[in-house]
């Protein structure tokens, strides 16, 4: 992806064309092979990297002056600190081998660099100055293409990772296989949700087929023609995402004991499934096996003419299993809890961003003090319940 993108964008292409060390990584344009000065007048090599304004295949112009690099901090040819355009020293890491160290302000008389070429030849000029007045026959033209093309999950660059700075936390997701047992109203959210991660897998588990009311309570629009067709649930979400990434999974199927082995190997597991006879089989075979889950639920009644009711998120670590209790999982509750099946979409997505925030915490995407283990949103008072 990173060799088609540089060549169908000429700034990109002439970059690559003149000599240069280019390559794509994280959504990110980066030079390396630059030669500069460190403060022992030796001549090092570093690179440097900024967002890439990208509309599918087609770059747009820098959305700001700025780049980061990675080397020691620069210096002129007689090894004193250059400031004029070494904004702060700060870390921004792309990936293992790609780690900024300090932060590049050089801003162009009209405010902005009008394309990427001007943009990195500006600052490869600013960094082998000096190193060129030491040897002049060093220059950034003479590096050995490297190749950082990295995306095996997405099928199109994640500029939005890399505009809001988030590379860094965003790669504490990767590598990571994760289940949705359920993919009615939450589990259809919570795969939005997690398609838009790194994580390296989705695996999706459901016998079931759409029918009308599902459309009513899951992200999207279905067309009349789709539901026509009367799909699987698996099937059609997993064509739906596979525009946006690779690494999923379906399984048509509910699980039960002569399959549920196929969650093995699962790094995390997201119960969306309200029955509760079949939930308590998939816990204990989650136990045994140490998986971490959230389970995710939601009690709602009619009223009169009014919606009250729960929404609640469970989580379960092989060191934490304090709250399996909250979870129902007697026969008696299929008949109780879930006997008017109520659920709307709002609730359903609220229910699958509590299991987000509550996952992406346990891997320090979010900062938090405590994890929060099970959570209760009360809809008539609007008030969340924390139990850590």
């Amino acid at each position: 992806m990173s060799t088609q993108l540089i060549d169908l964008n000429a700034d990109l292409k002439k970059l690559k064309d003149d000599g240069y060390s280019v390559s794509i990584v994280e959504s990110h344009l980066v030079i390396s092979g630059i030669p500069y000065v460190n403060q022992e007048k030796k001549i090092l090599f570093g690179a440097i990297f900024c967002p890439l304004s990208i509309s599918g295949e087609s770059i747009g112009v820098p959305g700001d002056h700025t780049v980061d690099f990675m080397g020691e901090y620069p210096c002129d040819q007689l090894g004193r600190q250059n400031t004029s355009f070494v904004n702060s020293s700060r870390s921004t890491k792309l990936n293992s081998d790609i780690i900024g160290n300090y932060y590049f302000s050089s801003k162009p008389a009209s405010g902005n660099y009008p394309d990427y070429y001007s943009k990195m030849t500006r600052y490869i000029d600013l960094l082998s100055g000096p190193a060129k007045s030491i040897d002049p026959g060093v220059s950034a033209q003479l590096s050995v293409d490297e190749s950082y093309d990295k995306y095996e999950v997405f099928k199109y660059l994640d500029t939005h990772t890399a505009r809001a700075n988030l590379t860094n936390a965003s790669q504490k997701l990767k590598s990571q296989k994760i289940a949705i047992v359920g993919l009615g109203g939450t589990g259809s959210y919570l795969l939005d949700f997690l398609s838009k991660t790194p994580v390296k897998q989705i695996s999706l588990f459901d016998g079931d087929d759409i029918l009308n009311h599902n459309a009513f309570r899951m992200p999207g629009a279905m067309t009349l023609s789709e539901l026509r067709e009367r799909p699987s649930k698996v099937s059609y979400f997993k064509e739906k995402y596979e525009g946006l990434r690779n690494g999923i999974v379906g399984h048509e199927q509910y699980l039960d004991e002569t399959n549920v082995d196929l969650l093995e190997g699962h790094d995390f597991v997201f119960l969306a499934i309200d029955k509760a006879h079949a939930k308590k089989l998939i816990i204990e075979y989650l136990l045994k096996m140490e998986i971490p889950f959230i389970d995710l639920g939601m009690g709602v009644t009619l009223v009169g003419d009014s919606v009250r009711g729960t929404v609640r998120k469970t989580l379960v670590t092989p060191e934490n299993q304090s709250y399996l209790k909250n979870i129902a999982m007697s026969k008696a509750a299929d008949d109780d809890v879930y006997a008017q099946n109520i659920q709307i979409s709002e609730l359903n997505a609220l229910n699958a961003v509590m299991a987000i925030m509550t996952w992406k915490k346990l891997n320090g995407f979010y900062m938090t003090e405590d994890n929060y283990f099970n959570s209760t949103f009360i809809i008539d008072e609007e008030e969340i319940t924390h139990e850590a």
